[in-house]
């Protein structure tokens, strides 16, 4: 069965091991193209996330070495599809490659109209306005004594997003911004790696009225793998995240439901999910606990498709 996942932070292994090879196994890693295909991955979203050091002033210059890597990747493979648009998207069905969006996950690089423009022209197609920080567009969840919703040029950010096609994610968003975004966004919206605060209560997770809110746009909800947004404990396995998928399901039903993942954006995987490479140990104990085929295919890649046809079509 192919599936999407909507957020890894594949980008930054080469930082943390020079020796990493995307092409090539590597065992200290949750993702590579191995275990992409092992996995059925049809799809996959890259973030470009901007380490807290180079923050604020060399933000927009680490942000375009991370497109550079992005772009490397894809030219360095006859494997690896650029995804720009629904007719890539439907491109994508009909041969053997697999799909590669970009993403920015924090706006820090995005000080003007103007920027974003240039992002988009270097095919940025997914951008969360902040990481847990507040920057010049919205407060993140790290700033929640403040909650300060999107500032003035968050908001001209937003229409000019929705004007280019560039899809809006509203993980790591403090509350107030969530809710600006609510109320002035003229096109759905997803959270792509974000869990139940009612099953874990996690500052990074959603509230129902948040859920519902998403749910309500025709939005998705992304399931992160980070054990400490799936359990207390911070000890999580399979079951913890069908918890939440659960959860979600009996809200606001299985058609909002995707897998973020957050692969190789987290220290610790719950267990039977260890990379990506173990995908299918989910669809497996979904099928145990009586999910059906297509409901398991709807988290995996159906969801994805009537999003991208809603904001692309």
């Amino acid at each position: 069965m192919n599936k999407f996942i909507g957020h890894i932070d594949t980008l930054l292994n080469y930082d943390q091991d020079k020796s990493y090879d995307f092409f090539t196994n590597n065992d200290n890693f949750h993702v590579d193209l191995v275990k992409m295909k092992k996995a059925g991955i049809k799809l996959a979203v890259f973030a470009v996330y901007v380490e807290s050091k180079y923050k604020p002033f060399w933000a927009l210059e680490r942000t375009l070495e991370l497109i550079d890597r992005f772009h490397n990747l894809i030219e360095s493979s006859q494997e690896l599809q650029l995804i720009k648009d629904l007719e890539d998207i439907e491109s994508l069905l009909e041969n053997d490659k697999i799909g590669a969006l970009l993403a920015i996950e924090g706006g820090e690089g995005i000080f003007s109209e103007s920027a974003l423009r240039i992002l988009y022209r270097l095919d940025v197609r997914m951008i969360a306005l902040t990481w847990n920080q507040r920057n010049q567009l919205a407060d993140g969840i790290g700033e929640l004594e403040t909650n300060g919703g999107l500032t003035t040029l968050g908001k001209k950010i937003l229409s000019a997003m929705e004007e280019l096609g560039i899809i809006l994610d509203v993980s790591h968003l403090a509350p107030a911004g969530f809710w600006d975004i609510v109320k002035i966004a003229k096109k759905p919206f997803l959270a792509s790696h974000s869990n139940v605060l009612n099953v874990c209560n996690n500052k990074r997770n959603l509230d129902d009225e948040q859920l519902k809110a998403i749910a309500e746009n025709k939005g998705l909800i992304g399931l992160n793998f980070a054990p400490a947004f799936l359990v207390k404990d911070k000890k999580a396995d399979i079951s913890d995240v069908i918890r939440h998928i659960d959860y979600i399901r009996d809200l606001v039903g299985i058609e909002n439901i995707v897998l973020g993942t957050d692969y190789d954006g987290i220290d610790n995987t719950p267990k039977g999910l260890e990379d990506l490479g173990k995908l299918d140990n989910l669809k497996e104990e979904l099928l145990r606990r009586n999910y059906s085929l297509q409901e398991i295919e709807q988290i995996f890649i159906l969801n994805w498709l009537n999003f991208f046809r809603r904001i692309w079509g």
